[in-house]
């Protein structure tokens, strides 16, 4: 799938049933030899679905390169009120039964995490990204982050990636990688949970 088709396709529409007014986008850069992005290496796009989708989208995605990549964050606006959408970077391998127990094991959380009665599930090259399109205030946000440490799938695993969670705390926002990115090809849609 290419990255203009996700966001369009996938993200977009929750976007905008969701009344979500504006998201932040980022372009940036990884540091050579690490798997956290550098902050002071990429620049936040902020971008209105229904207004700016087919036009502004198609230049962003047109700026990216090998050695930049483009991530949704967490950052929306909704209600003119700055909100967050939980975004979750799991830890599971890519395999048939990880995506039917994760699958599971999200629907069985809803009632400890709401947001993820509104969530949609992605494929990476190497495991599955959890994006909720819920308008979270920021407590809520940090209490979904907390709660994401203690979700175990069937077999006693940790689903979420614990580096992502900190990573994500420590900087204030999620964000989720929404395009290629060196020999990481745009993640797949799996499906809406």
């Amino acid at each position: 799938m290419t990255s203009d088709k996700l966001f369009k396709n996938y993200y977009e529409p929750k976007l905008i049933e969701n009344n979500i007014e504006n998201v932040v986008l980022r372009l940036y850069n990884h540091t050579q030899g690490s798997s956290a992005d550098d902050p002071s290496n990429s620049t936040e796009l902020v971008f209105t679905p229904r207004k700016e989708v087919d036009a502004r989208l198609d230049d962003i995605f047109k700026v990216t390169s090998e050695d930049k990549g483009i991530a949704i964050t967490s950052i929306i606006s909704h209600n003119t009120e700055q909100k967050y959408l939980f975004l979750l970077d799991c830890s599971l391998e890519v395999n048939s039964h990880n995506e039917e127990d994760l699958i599971r094991t999200i629907k069985n959380s809803v009632a400890n995490m709401p947001a993820l009665r509104n969530a949609m599930l992605l494929r990476t090259k190497n495991s599955y990204h959890v994006v909720s399109f819920i308008p979270l205030s920021k407590s809520e946000w940090l209490s979904h982050m907390a709660q994401s440490i203690l979700l175990v799938n069937s077999r006693g695993e940790n689903i979420a990636d614990i580096r992502y969670v900190g990573h994500s705390l420590e900087r204030g926002y999620g964000s989720l990688r929404i395009s290629d990115y060196g020999d990481k090809p745009t993640p797949d849609f799996v499906c809406y949970i």
